[in-house]
């Protein structure tokens, strides 16, 4: 499949079939905690950046074959997805096939524009990050487009919340020292109570981030914070791990042999393997977990390799 993934379990979504609609790294942010590393196509231009005839077909043959259920049929990948203009009939066409709900994981920064509004209207969960309230705070964790502004990202959700039928659950990243400053939780604070999200979702840097510098929280700064808004937020704890054990000790067996020849990085890993990077991503994880791999950053890429 080329531009589906998984199924994948997810810590928020349970079994996923993951929906890529844009290149790698192309994305309206560059934030510095990414998995996939710094932002090669950063813009808030939208575009058929994938054709949605080819997407739609890999969808009707995997529902065609799918031999275990699936919980969510998810819009997330390498980049931004609604940077995709197709991104609202393709929604419509899973809609006609299958009673499998979907799901859009976005940055949020575009739902200021009426065309995504719209476009992600029949979706049934929205999971948009907000990682900061402030200027300041934003251009720093989340390296925007330069036309892009906070104010104008915040007033976008929750027009959004009030026109929209399905569920929204906003995920905050926390970064030490970043965004966790006690006076911009009580700004969160403010805006999430405007903005009435189903769920709020609590997470840190529990992968290789792009940059050195972003540092994790420990879960309990992370259950401190998430006091400040109540009974609906929630920590996310980090992924553990694959449910059909041997595939799992095959992808990381496959990766382990790919390492001892040189180190490499997750799309690297992905077009030797023929897997999705975020599918490579999740098995890493694990591999760094038990200290079989390390990662280190080089020329804004993150490389994984076997201990020496």
């Amino acid at each position: 499949m080329r531009y589906l993934y998984g199924p994948v379990p997810s810590r928020r979504l349970g079994f996923s079939l993951g929906v890529d609609l844009v290149p790698l790294k192309t994305c309206t942010y560059e934030c510095i905690y990414c998995q996939l590393g710094r932002t090669t196509n950063k813009t808030i231009k939208r575009g058929v950046y994938i054709p949605a005839k080819p997407i739609i077909r890999e969808i009707e043959d995997f529902l065609g074959h799918m031999k275990n259920p699936v919980d969510y049929i998810t819009f997330s990948g390498s980049g931004e997805p609604t940077l995709h203009s197709q991104i609202g009939p393709i929604i419509g066409e899973i809609k006609q096939m299958t009673s499998i709900p979907v799901a859009v994981i976005t940055n949020g920064s575009l739902l200021f524009m009426d065309e995504v509004k719209k476009d992600l209207s029949e979706a049934d969960l929205l999971v948009p990050s907000l990682d900061a309230i402030s200027k300041t705070v934003y251009e720093t964790i989340n390296r925007p487009e330069d036309s892009l502004e906070i104010d104008r990202v915040i007033q976008g959700i929750v027009d959004f919340r009030e026109r929209f039928r399905g569920q929204i659950w906003i995920e905050i990243l926390y970064c030490r020292g970043v965004n966790d400053d006690p006076s911009e939780v009580a700004k969160m604070k403010e805006v999430l109570e405007k903005i009435n999200p189903d769920r709020i979702q609590l997470n840190t840097v529990y992968r290789p981030p792009a940059e050195d510098f972003a540092s994790p929280l420990d879960e309990e700064r992370l259950r401190e914070i998430g006091e400040n808004f109540g009974a609906k937020a929630t920590v996310i704890n980090p992924y553990q791990g694959d449910k059909s054990p041997g595939r799992k000790r095959e992808v990381e067996a496959h990766i382990i042999d790919a390492l001892k020849r040189r180190p490499l990085t997750a799309e690297d890993m992905a077009e030797i393997l023929g897997l999705h990077p975020q599918e490579v991503i999740k098995h890493l994880k694990l591999l760094l977990d038990g200290n079989a791999i390390r990662h280190r950053l080089h020329g804004h890429k993150i490389f994984y390799e076997i201990p020496r």
